[in-house]
């Protein structure tokens, strides 16, 4: 996932899920000499799924639901591969090649060990972010990361998988790490690579502990409120979302409540389409969502960058969501504000839902 900073309730619902049609996602992994690859790692993106090619280089994904899919294949001495997928009304057949890897040496600048402190220091406070579940995620293999420095930007890089165990929320987190760079000058972050979850070992109590730290991390989260805006039930799911009025911070509301239905298109029945031009605010307040008017007539509302409130904007002129509260390109939004400081160790995997 490449990051940039600057229930509905059905009545037949077990009926529902028994007809649910589900799908595949099968390929072959392959050299440019046309040689099978066996035993390279693939894994669908912000998911529990992984499995590794057998000596055909044969893989495959089964009971898939329609979405859209980040296919990811990794093996060393190759370049990593990723191939996104749709999933439509078929099964998806993917023909991945690898090349073999290029060393590209970057400008290092040698430093002493202070130095390197000071700079995974620095990567893990913008990598994993700093709530409460950052702060209880260890990377058990820092010595894999890479640093280079240019002026005022400092980027990191990686061989192999980062290893994070996340203990508040009892995950064991494979993170494959393209780049990260922080500009010091900016305070800019940015970083793009594939991640896959896998469940903790844990006692009743940890498990129990678990489950409500993952339901604080989802309430609130931009996967919460994606998933509520493919069901058009934003403001059931306590979300209230406003059009920004100025610029600059303060930010200037509108002080009514945008109604999102006007900007979801549907595309079939797994897809929605969103378009506004707009900046919007977005926090999530399920009492104050319960009660807001959307034909107020007080006066504009003026609003700091608060610890709960979001600003997003369309960086594309639409974005198409699926109900896992996925988008089909990773370019379609620019989050700032309380999303925007999410970092990996609040992160979930796509197949969570509230109670896992």
């Amino acid at each position: 996932m490449r990051l940039f900073f600057c229930l509905f309730t059905l009545v037949f619902l077990s009926f529902a899920t028994q007809a649910q049609t589900f799908f595949s996602i099968k390929g072959m992994v392959k050299a440019v000499d046309g040689k099978a690859i066996e035993s390279a790692t693939v894994f669908i993106d912000g998911s529990k799924q992984m499995t590794k090619t057998d000596g055909l280089g044969n893989f495959i994904f089964q009971k898939i639901s329609p979405g859209t899919y980040q296919i990811v294949v990794n093996m060393i001495g190759f370049a990593s591969v990723k191939e996104n997928v749709l999933i439509q009304d078929k099964s998806a057949v993917l023909n991945i090649t690898l090349s073999e890897k290029q060393v590209v040496l970057a400008e290092v600048v040698i430093g002493n060990n202070s130095q390197r402190a000071a700079q995974i220091k620095i990567f893990i406070k913008n990598f994993l972010g700093e709530s409460q579940n950052a702060k209880n995620c260890k990377i058990t293999n820092l010595d894999l990361l890479e640093f280079s420095t240019r002026q005022t930007l400092l980027e990191a890089t990686t061989s192999d998988f980062l290893i994070i165990e996340n203990k508040n929320l009892g995950y064991k987190i494979r993170y494959l790490l393209r780049n990260f760079r922080f500009n010091s000058g900016t305070g800019i972050t940015s970083y793009d690579g594939e991640s896959i979850f896998e469940n903790m070992q844990g006692d009743e109590n940890q498990q129990a502990e678990w489950r409500i730290n993952r339901k604080k991390a989802y309430y609130g989260s931009l996967m919460h409120y994606l998933r509520s805006l493919y069901l058009n039930t934003t403001r059931q799911e306590g979300f209230l979302t406003y059009n920004i009025i100025n610029k600059t911070e303060p930010l200037t509301l509108d002080p009514n409540p945008v109604n999102m239905e006007q900007f979801l298109f549907t595309i079939d029945s797994n897809f929605v389409e969103l378009k506004f031009k707009q900046r919007l605010y977005i926090y999530h307040n399920i009492k104050a969502a319960a009660v807001a008017d959307d034909s107020s007539k007080q006066d504009a509302i003026t609003k700091e960058m608060g610890k709960d409130g979001s600003i997003m904007q369309l960086f594309m002129k639409s974005a198409v969501i699926d109900e896992k509260g996925t988008y089909v390109d990773y370019r379609s939004f620019y989050i700032q504000g309380y999303w925007g400081k999410k970092r990996i160790g609040d992160q979930l995997p796509f197949e969570y839902h509230p109670g896992d």
